[in-house]
């Protein structure tokens, strides 16, 4: 048997770009659409457009278009990918005649495109570092590639997705945040605004992809300068109905597209409070008397006991409150595991302030059984008496506080929100008589749901009334 030496030198490293190469994700610049955000352009675009002859995904990947586009009664569907196992998984899940799938590179297949569709619903490949095309027979074929050593992909899929498209057609297709916002993009929104009329950029947050991303929806008429477009946040799924709603009854954030060539991305222009709110602002820092972060331990230290003090963790954090059971792991009293610091009760809201899928939840503590020692991903709020934490819960739901907290979360992998940047928040100086009436209707949804009951629509109708009432409609 050899004997096992060591080297002076380090190991070998991989660069950044060759582990970018040996991700297939990466390689195809795949990032999934959740279903619920696919059925819902969808709708949108089926609702929109007047005709349901033909319709393209000329990405379809997984095919998370393509069977609500054939459920929504377009006569013929196309779809189009690079990744030969993503197409012969679509084709086993559906095999319906209306449905022609073709392998290769869409921006290859511009000419036989070119017109032939009523709606074009796609989530293109991202370019990111290492993706942007640099064949010259491509980059020639496109107006936003012409005369460049390279484009990013998702530039060269919109220009794709806009030519293929009949008069009057409809597009919606996923784009990063960065086309909307970065000063080199300008003249992609110049492209845009001279192609198509958009009719709403939808921000979505990080509970949808990781990179920041947005949803372009509009339609291929002669360019409007005056024309009015909505500009809306999405969090969750939950928020999508709302948006739709907007569009489609004229209302919501509008600004003329002139307005819009420097930067389109909405949250730039929904954080404008001051303006939207009909109460004065006042950051979030001022009403509180304490903040502090919960606490736990890692690795060998970190021991749960079977009864004890309620482990409260970021999956107990609910809309309607606390909900203990949803962990059910126990700290055992004055072991390492039970932090003082971290110790809640009653009245403490407490705010995930980590987590892609969970960041931003917000529940206050309202009974003694509620109470335990907070987990690290937990910020606990306490307040002064001018601002009702079950008001605060409230708010939290809101597009107000919800568009806010978007511009300060930081990191990508891993999203988080600084204490420094929480205080930061803006929050409404709501007299306490009308704070009191939105405690109790927060008080009696918790109380149902400790019951077992989960009143989302109720929920959905308060968090909405309060928005009403904040821009000054109620």
């Amino acid at each position: 048997m050899r004997e096992q030496r060591s080297f002076p030198f380090a190991p070998f490293k991989q660069s950044q770009r060759e582990k970018h190469f040996q991700r297939r994700e990466k390689v195809f610049g795949q990032f999934f659409t959740p279903a619920r955000l696919a059925a819902w352009m969808v709708e949108v675009v089926a609702t929109l457009s007047p005709n349901r002859t033909a319709a393209l995904d000329p990405a379809c990947g997984d095919g998370a278009f393509l069977m609500p586009l054939l459920q929504k009664g377009f006569s013929e569907v196309w779809g189009i990918d690079l990744d030969t196992n993503l197409l012969n998984e679509c084709r086993q899940r559906c095999s319906d005649e209306r449905l022609t799938l073709k392998h290769g590179n869409a921006l290859k297949m511009l000419s036989e495109l070119q017109g032939r569709f009523d709606a074009v619903v796609t989530n293109p490949p991202f370019s990111a570092k290492y993706g942007r095309v640099t064949d010259p027979i491509i980059l020639r074929s496109f107006e936003l590639g012409r005369g460049r050593d390279s484009e990013a992909i998702e530039v060269l899929f919109l220009e794709l997705c806009v030519r293929a498209l009949r008069d009057d057609g409809i597009l919606a297709i996923i784009l990063p945040e960065g086309v909307f916002a970065n000063l080199p993009m300008r003249r992609v929104r110049e492209w845009i605004c001279r192609n198509v009329t958009p009719l709403a950029i939808v921000s979505l947050s990080r509970n949808f992809f990781v990179a920041k991303s947005c949803v372009l929806i509009a339609r291929k008429s002669p360019p409007m300068a005056n024309a009015q477009v909505l500009l809306a946040h999405v969090e969750t799924d939950d928020d999508l109905r709302t948006v739709a709603q907007d569009l489609l009854h004229g209302k919501g954030v509008r600004k003329p597209v002139f307005e819009l060539l420097d930067n389109m991305a909405p949250l730039h222009h929904l954080n404008s409070l001051p303006q939207l709110c009909a109460f004065p602002l006042r950051p979030l820092g001022d009403f509180l008397t304490e903040m502090r972060c919960g606490s736990t331990l890692y690795g060998a230290q970190r021991k749960f006991a079977r009864a004890g003090i309620p482990f409260v963790s970021a999956k107990t954090v609910t809309p309607f409150g606390i909900d203990l059971k949803r962990d059910g792991r126990f700290v055992e009293e004055g072991s390492p595991m039970d932090k003082l610091q971290a110790r809640t009760r009653i009245g403490d809201v407490l705010f995930v302030r980590v987590g892609v899928g969970c960041i931003g939840r917000v529940a206050v503590v309202l009974r003694d059984d509620e109470t335990g020692v907070a987990d690290d991903y937990i910020y606990i709020l306490r307040f002064k008496p001018d601002m009702l934490p079950e008001f605060f819960a409230l708010y939290a739901q809101t597009r107000f506080f919800r568009q806010q907290l978007e511009r300060f979360k930081r990191g990508t992998g891993t999203v988080t929100v600084p204490q420094k940047a929480l205080r930061q928040i803006l929050a409404p100086v709501l007299p306490l008589p009308l704070q009191q009436k939105f405690a109790q209707a927060y008080r009696d949804l918790h109380d149902r749901f400790r019951q077992g009951q989960t009143p989302d629509n109720e929920l959905h109708n308060l968090v909405a009334q309060l928005e009403r009432i904040l821009e000054g409609s109620e």
